[in-house]
């Protein structure tokens, strides 16, 4: 993040949509979670504009990740399927900064334990 007086530039990311019943690679049947993460200009921490937009799906079964393609980003949030096909496995998340050994799930760095199983990091 930078600040500068008044305003600043600062990443988010949230969920925007939640597909449930949907068949991961694993084989599983899962819940699917449709990411966006973006880069935001601010004025007294009120977002003004948004750019450098990226979409991913992650799945609950197994934690992994998907990257959605840019054409295919604006279909798959008007609809209620996902075509599992279509998007691009990555092999690791470049905004999650840790994941769990045990379990994989995507943590906070400042974590010293899993929240989800108890393993320590």
């Amino acid at each position: 993040m930078i600040f500068i007086g008044i305003f600043g530039i600062q990443d988010k990311q949230r969920v925007i949509r939640e597909y449930p019943n949907i068949v991961c690679k694993c084989g599983k049947l899962s819940r699917g979670e449709l990411i966006e993460h973006f880069t935001y200009f601010h004025l007294f921490f009120i977002p003004i504009f948004r750019w450098n937009r990226k979409y991913y799906m992650r799945f609950r079964c197994c934690n992994r990740i998907f990257r959605v393609p840019d054409d295919y980003a604006k279909e798959i949030k008007d609809s209620g399927d996902v075509d599992i096909n279509r998007l691009e496995e990555i092999s690791a998340y470049e905004h999650a900064s840790n994941r769990c050994p045990d379990c994989s799930a995507v943590l906070h760095h400042s974590f010293a334990y899993c929240p989800y199983c108890g393993q320590k990091i």
